[in-house]
């Protein structure tokens, strides 16, 4: 009897354990969506989440977390109003802060799965990096999630700052002049 039915069946065996690993590495174990009718899916409102809790923590200077000051919401909105190319990169912008751990390493595991302590290291990594696309990609979600963190009302409040999120947006100058009182 030939050896070569036993080596072929288990490597088959192990293609399909290897590609059933790697499907629930990709895309299972993502909770129920905050935002349903998003335009971000489940899985990149996890990211989001879990990014905004990484950059600013509960119980940090400002009483808000991330998640608390509506940045899953924030970013899906600020998603929503980009172009069709740059909607397309900055989606995938989340899916590769969400696997570059797995990739990269030090911890072989997605974005979601590390402890918040282990987040924020992995972001301290991807911006001490060697690899410059990675210190990039920090640089954009960071500078996308504290517009987001600062919108918020009750940041800008403890900031003492006053929001404008849109403050390129043409208005009405204020005139000059009093109105002039009519008589009728």
């Amino acid at each position: 009897m030939s050896a070569t039915p036993w080596l072929f069946a288990a490597g088959a065996a192990t293609v399909v354990m290897l590609l059933v690993l790697l499907a629930r590495a990709v895309f299972l174990g993502y909770p129920p969506p905050a935002l349903p009718g998003a335009l971000l899916g489940r899985k990149e409102q996890a990211i989001v989440a879990a990014c905004a809790d990484a950059l600013f923590p509960p119980g940090g200077p400002i009483p808000l977390s991330g998640t608390e000051a509506g940045l899953v919401a924030y970013m899906d909105t600020y998603v929503r109003r980009l172009p069709r190319g740059p909607r397309l990169l900055g989606r995938l912008l989340f899916h590769y802060i969400e696997h570059s751990p797995w990739i990269f390493g030090p911890r072989h595991v997605r974005f979601t799965r590390l402890r918040p302590d282990e987040r924020v290291a992995a972001l301290r990594a991807m911006a001490d990096g060697a690899i410059y696309f990675q210190r990039l990609a920090l640089l954009s979600l960071r500078a996308m999630m504290t517009m987001g963190y600062l919108a918020h009302p009750r940041v800008a409040e403890v900031m003492g700052m006053v929001t404008d999120t849109a403050p390129f947006e043409r208005r009405r100058a204020p005139s000059l002049h009093p109105p002039r009182e009519s008589f009728a």
